[in-house]
């Protein structure tokens, strides 16, 4: 039978290190778990649908080198040309590109000339090409309209009477119904513009942003001095639809400077500073339980070296291997035992200075409960070997001096 008596014994002579065990296992899962939590809230945020087809989009950026530049008919003679290209599912125009981190947003508010409140929303100038070009998926009214495009000079007032919203946009304006049909005023505005369509999500401009999916389409054209295109390409062909998209642009108006890009490039440079902090908070994790592993089995080959005799006497009395094997394992389970105990407290502080602080998520109970159970599964692990060998020590060599 086993007497934690002698153990307790034996850990309170050996305190100092016991202790020093304890707290870099309490450090190490208070550590472990809230970077678990932040790798966990960065990998669901990178991977949340962006509401189009991100793998056979492309951008087109340009800005023309003449100062009398006919936008209009440049913008209209682009997209047909671009909408004839093979493997050109459909093009359209845009004032920013989605999922870039640049962007336009304003306040809307559900009532006429409100100035405090409101939603903040992400926009786009756009047309009815854009449904298709951007794959998205209408669950409410109608598409635009040629009839309902505005083309509008820089200094021209730029409202239009009708938009469509994400329904995330939807339900932040008009929580207790449905907002097809209703309508929204920009801050201070007294012109109403008409909810004509309600598309399922678009993730907008700014995939950090905590608002992201609060986005509004405006059919309208600004003849400014600069133009973006969208170009959805046929499943698998968008490299070959870049490169035709480059060329016959260029050819067709050579006199202006253009940027092309796919849509996957524009997305992963967005999410950098995620995949950058996912990479080095797990190889933190990994480092913290690689040493406490190290400190672990240390520990208890320090021990079993210092108690060679005593081992001896206990096998030349009759103990079996297992029992052995088992007393270190029991202890360094009280050591474990106590050194997380005390990093759950640790890490449920430390969290909630995060949260308040620097607005982390909040470090659930399961989680915390998981990383626990996975540091004890290190700790025994880690005190395994030593105590097998611990079992093996011959009675006749650990008592040659008795």
């Amino acid at each position: 039978m086993l007497e934690l008596k002698p153990m307790l014994s034996a850990l309170w002579r050996n305190k100092i290190s016991a202790m020093l065990i304890a707290l870099q296992l309490a450090l190490t899962l208070a550590i472990v778990s809230n970077a678990s939590v932040i790798v966990q809230d960065r990998i669901e945020k990178m991977a949340r649908p962006t509401g189009m087809p991100v793998e056979d989009l492309i951008a087109v950026t340009f800005q023309p080198i003449a100062q009398d530049y006919d936008m209009h008919g440049a913008v209209v003679a682009d997209l047909d040309l671009l909408r004839s290209i093979p493997g050109v599912v459909d093009a359209t125009h845009t004032n920013q590109i989605p999922v870039s981190g640049s962007g336009s947003a304003s306040v809307f508010h559900s009532q006429p000339n409100q100035e405090i409140g409101g939603e903040v929303s992400n926009y786009y100038e756009t047309g009815p090409h854009f449904m298709q070009t951007l794959g998205m998926n209408l669950v409410a009214g109608r598409n635009f309209t040629p009839a309902d495009m505005r083309v509008v000079q820089p200094n021209e007032d730029a409202r239009t009477q009708v938009a469509i919203i994400t329904r995330q946009m939807a339900d932040a304006l008009y929580p207790d119904g449905d907002a097809l049909g209703k309508s929204f005023y920009n801050s201070n505005g007294t012109d109403p513009v008409e909810i004509i369509g309600i598309v399922e999500r678009h993730l907008g401009a700014w995939v950090s942003w905590s608002k992201a999916g609060n986005v509004i389409f405006f059919p309208r054209l600004q003849e400014n001095n600069f133009k973006r295109y969208m170009v959805r390409a046929e499943p698998g062909r968008r490299d070959e639809v870049l490169k035709a998209v480059e060329k016959q642009l260029a050819e067709r108006d050579p006199q202006r400077v253009m940027h092309i890009e796919t849509l996957s490039e524009r997305l992963e440079r967005s999410y950098m500073s995620d995949n950058v902090m996912v990479k080095v908070l797990s190889a933190v994790v990994t480092l913290l339980t690689f040493i406490v592993a190290l400190g672990i089995v240390g520990l208890t080959v320090f021990w079993i070296n210092q108690r060679r005799k005593q081992i001896g006497v206990r096998r030349a009395l009759g103990a079996t291997r297992a029992n052995i094997s088992r007393y270190f394992l029991v202890e360094n389970s009280l050591i474990a035992v106590t050194g997380l105990a005390l990093g759950m407290a640790g890490a449920q502080i430390a969290n909630h200075f995060m949260v308040s602080s620097y607005s982390q998520p909040a470090l659930s109970l399961p989680v915390l409960l998981v990383c626990a159970l996975i540091l004890v599964s290190v700790s025994l692990v880690a005190a395994l070997v030593p105590a097998l060998r611990a079992a093996n020590i011959s009675p006749a060599t650990a008592t040659r001096s008795v």
